[in-house]
C-alpha cells in the first residue's frame, strides 16, 4: 500500500497454520502428550497454547488461519523439484492437523485453505485484504518468504529460538538484518536460494553478496542487466544460473489476490461453541487448567469467564460497586446492610472451631456457604517480624469498601466485624492475614474459606501460592503489574507513584479475584471431599504456625559467630590441601576445572557426562571416586579435602543464613512456615529454611546449639516421633508380622531383620540391620530397587533379592503397596488416613519415566501424607493443650517429625507431659505412636 493507515480500524492476525503446527509438534515430546488411546496431542496443545499467547500479547480484532492442502501447486509445475527434499511429516503430526482445525472451529476461529495454492498465498491474500480495509496486519509465520509482505501496515511475527521470543519484523528490521527493503527481499531470496524448499541459488552467493548486488544495481532486473559486468567466480556463477534465478523469483512471489470466499468481517472470533469444545477437550483429555486458559483467551463474549467446563463454571470476576466511608457510623451501616449474618460467638483456633458449628448449623454444603460469604483482602507485608498492613478491602453483597486499617474511625468496628463474622469470611492466606492484622492491632478468628489452602488441597503439585499465581493457575486470569482499567483477565497490582485512591482500588481488585477464586474452588474442593481437611486441619494449623512465626526462635548470636569462624577456617584449610594435592589453585565449585584435575591430570576414570557436556562431579560421584581411589595418593588426598571443603562450606553458608535472619529488634529468628509447597502435605520453611539444618553428622548438629531459650525461659524441649512412617505403614497394611515387630519391645530394625533373614535377633549383624532399615524406609518413601542398590552400595540383583525376602516376610505390606498403585490407576488419586488426596495423571502415561515416577509417588503419598497430617494434628492439639492449661511455654519450631518448645520456669514436667500426650494421641493406629522427648539448655542438648 502507498501509505500506512494512520487510524487503523483494528488489528488482523494472519497465521501460518502449518508452520505453527510443525513448531508445536517438535517443541513438545509426543510421549508426554498422548491420550490413553494413544492419540498424540502435543501439536494440538502447543498450537492452541502458542496462538493464545499471541492473542494475549497482540489483542487482535480478527484472526485468519491459513493451511496448506494436499496436492501440488503451480510452483511444482514451474519447478519440478520444489520442496522435493522435504521428508514426509510424521504420522503423529498429520493425525493432529484435523484435530487442530476442529479445535479452531469450536473456539470460533476461521481457518482457510485454497486448492492449488499454498498457505503462503492465502496469507498474502489475507494480509492484502486487511491492509486494503485499513487494518493493522500481523502475520505469524516462520517462513521468510512472508518478509516480502512487510510494509508500514504489515508486520511479520517471526519466532526466535523460543517461540515467546517473537521478532516483530517491520521494514527497519528487515533492512537491518538483510540490508535490503522488504520489496527487494524476494530478489535476495532468488539469488541465495532456499535449501528448505529445494530451491537452488547462485553457488557461493549468500545474503551478503546478494544484498551488495541489489544495492549496487537496484534489484534483480538490474543485476541481470549488468551480469556481464560482475567479475570473479561469483560473476561466473551468476551468469551460469541466470535462468534458475529468474525461475526462483517467479516461484517465491506470493499470490495476493486469491478468491478466498471470505471478507475481513468473516474473520471475527470469540463465539465459542461450549458443547463442541467440551466434547473435543474431553476426547483430547486436556486438563481443566488448559481448558480454562484457552476458553478465557478465545471467548470474547460478555461473560467470558462463565463458560461451562466440566460440571461447573469459571465464575466471572465481578467488579463490585465501591462505596465511600466517611465515619464509624457509615461503616457500621454498611456492615448491617451487606455483610451476611453469623453467630456472634467468637471462633476458637482449634479442630472444633465455631466454623464447624456454623457449617453444620446452617445445614449447607461448602459451596453454598462460600457463595454467601464475604471477602476480605489486605495489601501489605506478611513477613513474620516485619508484618505491615497498608490497605484493607472488603467485598460483601457486590459492594466494596477499602480503607487504612490503622484509621481510628474504622479500627474498632473492623475488629467487631472480624470477631462476629469470621465464620462466613473468605480470604487468600489466612496465616498471612493474621500477621498483617496483628500489625494493625487486630485479631481474626478462624475463617470459613482460604483460597490459597483450598487450591493446594485441590492441586498439591501446584507450586504457586501468591494471589497472582493462583489466579493464573485456577482462573486463567493474568494480573498485570501496571493497572490502567481493571477488567477480566487483566487485574492490576501495585504500581509506582500510587496515591490512596489507587491503593484502595488495587486492593478492591485483589479482593474481587479472591471472591472469584472462592466461588470457583469451593465446588471442586467439595467434589474431591477435601473441605473437612481445610476446616479441621489446615486452617487451625495456619493459626498455630502464625503463633510460632510471630514468637520466633531465640538464638545465641555469639555461638553462631563462633561456628561460622570454625567452619570458615576448616573450609579454607581443606581448600589449601586440595590446591597442594592438585599442584595449583583450582575453583572447587567448577565442574569443568574439577574434571580437568581428576580425569586428565590425575587420570581417574571419568564419571558420566552431564547434559552440558562436562563430567559429573556431584557428591555421589565424588564419594565413589574417593572410595575407589588409592589411599594416600594425590587423587585420594584431593578428593578427601574437596569433600570436606564442600561439607564445611555448606555448613558455613547455613550459619551465615541464620545470622542474616536474626531480627534486630528482638534477637530472634522468625522463619516462615509454608503449608502449600510439598505435594505430600509436609510443612516446610523459608527465610530461613530451617529444614536443611543437618542432623546426621556431629558438625551439622552443632548448629542446633545456637538455638536457645529466650529471656524469662529456662530450657528447650525436643519432642520427636519415632519411626512414624513405618508405624503408619504397619497400620495401613494391617500386616500382623510388622505390627508385632513394633509391639515386641525389641530393637525394631534388628527384629525385622531377624524375620527377613530367618535368624535370631541376637545374631543380626549391623550390616544386616542397616540393609533392612533402608528397605523399610525405602518402601515408605517409594524408593525403587535401583535407588536402594545405590543407597546401600550393592548390586541391583542383591537389592531385588532383599526386597523379595522382605515381601515374603511381610506379605500384606506387599499387597498394600500393590493396591495403592492399582487404586490410583483406577481413581486417579491416592489418599491419606484423613482423606488427603494427591492425583497422578502420569500413571497411564506412555512415557515410562513419567509412569515410573508417578508409581513411586503413588506409593509415597499415602504414608508421607498421613505422617504430615498426624504432625499437624499433634501441633494443633499441643498448642490447644498448652493454652487450656494456661502455660507460658510455647511451640517455637517444627522440623521434620520434631517439635521444639520454649519452656517457662516451673513448667518443664507439665509441658513435657502435655506435648507428649498430644503427639502420641493425635490418631489411633494399630501400633502405638512413640514420642521421644529431651530437655536441654539449647536445641542440641535437648536431643535424645
Amino acid at each position: 500500500m502507498e501509505s500506512p493507515a494512520s487510524n487503523p480500524r483494528g488489528t488482523l492476525l494472519v497465521v501460518d497454520g502449518h508452520s505453527l503446527a510443525f513448531r508445536a509438534f517438535y517443541a513438545l515430546p509426543v510421549e508426554n502428550f498422548s491420550t490413553k488411546e494413544g492419540q498424540a496431542t502435543n501439536a494440538v496443545y502447543g498450537f492452541l497454547t502458542m496462538l493464545s499467547q499471541v492473542i494475549e500479547s497482540e489483542h487482535p480484532d480478527h484472526i485468519g488461519i491459513a493451511f496448506d492442502v494436499k496436492g501440488g501447486t503451480f510452483r511444482n509445475e514451474l519447478l519440478g523439484q520444489y520442496k522435493g527434499t522435504r521428508e514426509a511429516a510424521p504420522e503423529e503430526l498429520l493425525s493432529q492437523l484435523p484435530l487442530i482445525q476442529q479445535a479452531l472451529t469450536a473456539l470460533g476461529v476461521r481457518y482457510i485453505e485454497k486448492q492449488g495454492y499454498e498457505g503462503d498465498d492465502v496469507i498474502a491474500t489475507l494480509a492484502t485484504m486487511g491492509e486494503r480495509d485499513g487494518y493493522k496486519t500481523l502475520v505469524l509465520s516462520g517462513d521468510r518468504d512472508a518478509f516480502q509482505l512487510i510494509d508500514d501496515n504489515v508486520t511479520v511475527l517471526y519466532p526466535g529460538y523460543h517461540f515467546k521470543d517473537l521478532k516483530h519484523m517491520d521494514p527497519a528490521a528487515v533492512e537491518e538484518k538483510y540490508h535490503v527493503t522488504p520489496r527487494q527481499y524476494p530478489d535476495l531470496a532468488a539469488l541465495r536460494g532456499e535449501t528448505s524448499d529445494n530451491i537452488p541459488g547462485v553457488p557461493g552467493v549468500g545474503d551478503g553478496f546478494a544484498a551488495k548486488w541489489i544495492n549496487q544495481y537496484g534489484g534483480l532486473d538490474g543485476i541481470i542487466e549488468h551480469a556481464d559486468d560482475i567479475g570473479g567466480k561469483k560473476g561466473e556463477a551468476l551468469r551460469a544460473n541466470i535462468e534458475q534465478v529468474k525461475l526462483n523469483r517467479r516461484v517465491n512471489a506470493l499470490v495476493r489476490d486469491l478468491d478466498l470466499g471470505v471478507t475481513i468481517d468473516d474473520l471475527g472470533y470469540g463465539h465459542v461453541d461450549a458443547d463442541l469444545i467440551e466434547r473435543l477437550f474431553r476426547e483430547l483429555q486436556f486438563g481443566e487448567r488448559t481448558r480454562n486458559k484457552l476458553l478465557t483467551t478465545f471467548n470474547t463474549g460478555e461473560n467470558t469467564a462463565a463458560i461451562a467446563t466440566h460440571d461447573h463454571t469459571i465464575p466471572p470476576i465481578v467488579e463490585p460497586l465501591v462505596d465511600e466511608l466517611k465515619d464509624t457510623a457509615s461503616f457500621e451501616m454498611w456492615i448491617d446492610q451487606y455483610c451476611p449474618q453469623a453467630d456472634a460467638t467468637p471462633a476458637r483456633h482449634d479442630t472444633t472451631t465455631d466454623v464447624t458449628a456454623e457449617y453444620e448449623r446452617q445445614g449447607t454444603q461448602c459451596v453454598d456457604a462460600v457463595r454467601h460469604s464475604w471477602t476480605l483482602h489486605i495489601d501489605g507485608d506478611a513477613k513474620p517480624g516485619h508484618a505491615r498492613a497498608h490497605t484493607v478491602a472488603i467485598i460483601a453483597g457486590a459492594h466494596a469498601v477499602a480503607f487504612d486499617p490503622h484509621d481510628e474511625r474504622y479500627h474498632d468496628t473492623l475488629q467487631g466485624l472480624l470477631t462476629t463474622h469470621a465464620c462466613t469470611l473468605s480470604v487468600h492466606g489466612f496465616k498471612e492475614h493474621l500477621h498483617m492484622l496483628a500489625a494493625a492491632g487486630l485479631t481474626l478468628p478462624t475463617v470459613l474459606f482460604d483460597t490459597n489452602l483450598a487450591g493446594y488441597l485441590i492441586d498439591p503439585d501446584f507450586q504457586g501460592g501468591t494471589l497472582e499465581e493462583c489466579a493464573a493457575h485456577f482462573l486463567a486470569v493474568h494480573v498485570d503489574e501496571q493497572r490502567d482499567e481493571p477488567q477480566q483477565g487483566t487485574l492490576g497490582f501495585e504500581g509506582e507513584g500510587e496515591d490512596a485512591d489507587d491503593r484502595a482500588q488495587r486492593c478492591i481488585d485483589n479482593a474481587a479475584v479472591v471472591a472469584a477464586l472462592a466461588r470457583h474452588l469451593a465446588p471442586e474442593l467439595e467434589r474431591r471431599e477435601q473441605y473437612p481437611l481445610l476446616r479441621d486441619i489446615e486452617l487451625p494449623m495456619s493459626y498455630v504456625l502464625f503463633l510460632m512465626e510471630d514468637t520466633g526462635a531465640s538464638v545465641d548470636r555469639a555461638r553462631f559467630d563462633e561456628l561460622y569462624t570454625q567452619f570458615a577456617d576448616e573450609s579454607a584449610h581443606m581448600e589449601q590441601i586440595a590446591y597442594e594435592a592438585a599442584g595449583r589453585p583450582v575453583n572447587l565449585q567448577s565442574p569443568k576445572q574439577l574434571g580437568v584435575v581428576l580425569f586428565k591430570d590425575m587420570g581417574l576414570a571419568p564419571t558420566k557426562k552431564t547434559k552440558k557436556g562436562s563430567y559429573t562431579t556431584n557428591a555421589a560421584a565424588l564419594q565413589t571416586l574417593f572410595a575407589t581411589s588409592e589411599e594416600g595418593s594425590k587423587a585420594n588426598e584431593f578428593l578427601g579435602a574437596l569433600l570436606r571443603h564442600r561439607e564445611t562450606n555448606k555448613l558455613k553458608q547455613i550459619v551465615q543464613t541464620l545470622i542474616d535472619a536474626i531480627n534486630p529488634h528482638d534477637g530472634r529468628i522468625h522463619t516462615t512456615f509454608t503449608q502449600t509447597v510439598t505435594a505430600t502435605g509436609r510443612l516446610s520453611s523459608v527465610d530461613p529454611n530451617l529444614q536443611n539444618i543437618p542432623n546426621r553428622n556431629a558438625a551439622g548438629r552443632e548448629i542446633r546449639s545456637g538455638f536457645v531459650p529466650g529471656p524469662d525461659f529456662v530450657d528447650l524441649l525436643s519432642a520427636d516421633y519415632s519411626q512414624v512412617e513405618l508405624r503408619i505403614m504397619a497400620d495401613l497394611s494391617g500386616d500382623d508380622a510388622l505390627i508385632e515387630a513394633f509391639k515386641s519391645g525389641a530393637d525394631f530394625h534388628k527384629y525385622v531383620a531377624s524375620l527377613v533373614f530367618g535368624i535370631p535377633v541376637d545374631d543380626v549383624t549391623p550390616d544386616e540391620r542397616s540393609r533392612v532399615k533402608a528397605m523399610s524406609y525405602g518402601l515408605a518413601y517409594g524408593l525403587s530397587t535401583y535407588g536402594l542398590s545405590k543407597q546401600l552400595g550393592i548390586s541391583n540383583a542383591e537389592a531385588t533379592k532383599l526386597r523379595d525376602q522382605y515381601f515374603e516376610t511381610f506379605g500384606e505390606v506387599h499387597e498394600y503397596l500393590e493396591s495403592l498403585v492399582a487404586h490410583a490407576r483406577r481413581t486417579g488419586y491416592t489418599e491419606t488416613i484423613f482423606g488427603r488426596r494427591r492425583y497422578f495423571p502420569d500413571l497411564n502415561s506412555p512415557n515410562r519415566q513419567l509412569r515410573d515416577a508417578a508409581e513411586r509417588g503413588a506409593l509415597n503419598a499415602p504414608i508421607q501424607g498421613s505422617a504430615a497430617d498426624i504432625m499437624k494434628i499433634a501441633m494443633i492439639r499441643a498448642e490447644r493443650a498448652l493454652r487450656d492449661a494456661h502455660c507460658r511455654s510455647r511451640i517455637v519450631l517444627q522440623i521434620h517429625d520434631e517439635l521444639v518448645v520454649e519452656l517457662a520456669a516451673g513448667e518443664v514436667d507439665e509441658v513435657t507431659a502435655l506435648v507428649k500426650d498430644a503427639m502420641e494421641h493425635a490418631v489411633d493406629l494399630a501400633v502405638p505412636l512413640d514420642v521421644s522427648t529431651g530437655v536441654g539448655a539449647d536445641w542440641q542438648r535437648a536431643a535424645h
